[in-house]
């Protein structure tokens, strides 16, 4: 087939600038299945059916592209752990679901888990990026301040919500963990920071 066969192809399948969004999805597509290692932009364009050059026009190179879908799984691990704390009994409850929706998130999307923390692999600096990983950071930040309403200052908070996010990403990563174990140990390690803030 011929470049001018493709780009036809892809301006047809890929409307209004989808494509870039299209990119995205289809890379953590590919991380999920290939991971990090088998990766590359050439793999990419042919997943998606579009010529070599597409993800390089728009996103530079390999680290502008796992820069984009890091960006992109935080902003649907925020959107997660909003639906997930909405539907919570009770403040305490909140901070748990949020937490494991993040847990969740690496088990069901691990394409789009796989380069959130790589800072080795994306650009770590980029502006989009730390919105939406500090957009997320923020809201379980929030979470637990409203569960402890009378702890003693903003910095004691933001402590143990790093805890807890380092908690529930190591609970990701260990294999020993059984997944019906996450919330018992998450309620529990919610539970001492909520009484130690107290």
């Amino acid at each position: 087939m011929s470049d001018m066969s493709q780009n036809n192809q892809t301006r047809d399948k890929y409307h209004h600038g989808n494509l870039p969004d299209a990119l995205i999805h289809e890379g953590a597509g590919l991380l999920a299945d290939v991971g990090i290692e088998g990766f590359s932009l050439r793999k990419l364009a042919a997943r998606a059916g579009v010529t070599v050059a597409a993800p390089a026009h728009h996103f530079g190179n390999t680290k502008g592209l796992l820069t984009a879908i890091a960006t992109r799984a935080f902003m649907r691990l925020a959107a997660q752990m909003q639906d997930a704390a909405l539907s919570a009994p009770s403040r305490h409850d909140a901070v748990v679901a949020m937490c494991l929706a993040y847990f969740k998130m690496r088990t069901t999307d691990p394409g789009y888990a796989a380069v959130m923390f790589r800072l080795d692999l994306i650009h770590a600096s980029d502006e989009h990026f730390r919105q939406s990983a500090f957009q997320a950071f923020g809201l379980l930040e929030k979470s637990l301040a409203e569960a402890v309403p009378n702890a003693t200052g903003t910095a004691e908070i933001s402590t143990a919500a790093k805890a807890l996010w380092a908690t529930t990403q190591g609970l990701t990563t260990l294999p020993m963990i059984e997944h019906r174990e996450t919330e018992q140990l998450l309620r529990h390690t919610i539970s001492a920071h909520v009484d130690a803030l107290r």
